[in-house]
């Protein structure tokens, strides 16, 4: 092997370019022998341009953690957004932490805790990487055991997999921003059942809108209801009939249906009418 000008077999072994694969340890490699996870939750890398300028200026100032795989290369564990912002910077060879391969379901389940508690994967990719770890996990068996997992309540990761119900288009709108959409405000608008309300309310986020703002659209659409002593339903409107008359006095006919006919005012009338003579005869009486 013709050694590179300037450098000795031991700088090789050094570099992880030589020697077979390094198992553990920090050490200098080849960026192209880094490979990104398959797997990796995150899909959409947003805000790059101050980490590349910055990698430029000062290089990596943190390592990427990687396991090693087959064919002499490694998997990138953490550190995917550095890994591509190195290579746009120009970089040849990185710095990483080499780590003991592990259970692929534990080391997922790992990342996603990790990305959840800094908010730091987009709604829809995030609810996607839920999804498989439930789906996928032996342990896994209910929703409530995923919430223990990640250090969350039930409620709250019903919510964020039901992003996943939102129309394809919106996913696809809120997938690709540029913008960190919070996870609460995206659960708000999962939850509301009209799609076009859905739609206004997703273009509202990524033109800037707060979650109080959302919250507070998302009130001003809710239907109005009314509550009874009994249950709370919603009011049907009742159709009604006013008379004024000469003796200080007004009669009301209303339906008890949505529907009041003139024949069916004249009827109640009749009723009443009738009604009112018998229980005048019986006072007279």
């Amino acid at each position: 092997m013709k050694l590179p000008e300037g450098k000795t077999r031991l700088d090789l072994v050094r570099e992880g370019l030589t020697g077979g694969l390094k198992k553990t340890g920090r050490l200098v490699v080849s960026i192209d022998r880094l490979s990104e996870d398959p797997k990796n939750e995150r899909r959409t890398f947003r805000n790059m341009e101050g980490l590349i300028a910055s990698i430029k200026s000062v290089g990596l100032v943190e390592p990427i953690t990687v396991i090693p795989t087959e064919g002499e290369t490694y998997r990138i564990v953490t550190g995917h957004r550095r890994f591509r912002a190195a290579k746009e910077a120009g970089l040849f060879q990185v710095e990483v932490l080499i780590r003991e391969p592990e259970d692929e379901i534990k080391r997922r389940q790992k990342s996603i805790i990790s990305n959840v508690q800094r908010e730091d994967v987009g709604p829809v990719e995030l609810a996607e990487a839920l999804k498989s770890i439930l789906e996928e996990g032996p342990a896994m068996q209910s929703q409530e055991d995923l919430a223990t997992l990640i250090g969350k309540d039930k409620r709250w990761v019903n919510g964020m997999l039901r992003i996943l119900t939102l129309p394809p288009a919106l996913q696809t709108q809120v997938r690709s921003t540029r913008l960190s959409l919070g996870y609460d405000a995206m659960i708000r608008v999962a939850r509301v059942e009209d799609p076009n309300l859905q739609r206004e309310l997703v273009e509202a986020l990524l033109g800037g809108a707060t979650q109080r703002e959302i919250r507070d659209r998302i009130g001003e659409n809710k239907p109005p209801t009314s509550s009874t002593s009994n249950d709370r339903t919603t009011a049907t409107p009742k159709a009604k009939r006013v008379f004024k008359t000469e003796h200080q006095a007004i009669v009301i006919v209303q339906s008890t249906t949505a529907k009041l006919s003139p024949d069916r005012v004249v009827w109640a009338l009749r009723e009443a009418l009738k009604s009112a003579y018998e229980q005048a005869g019986k006072q007279d009486e």
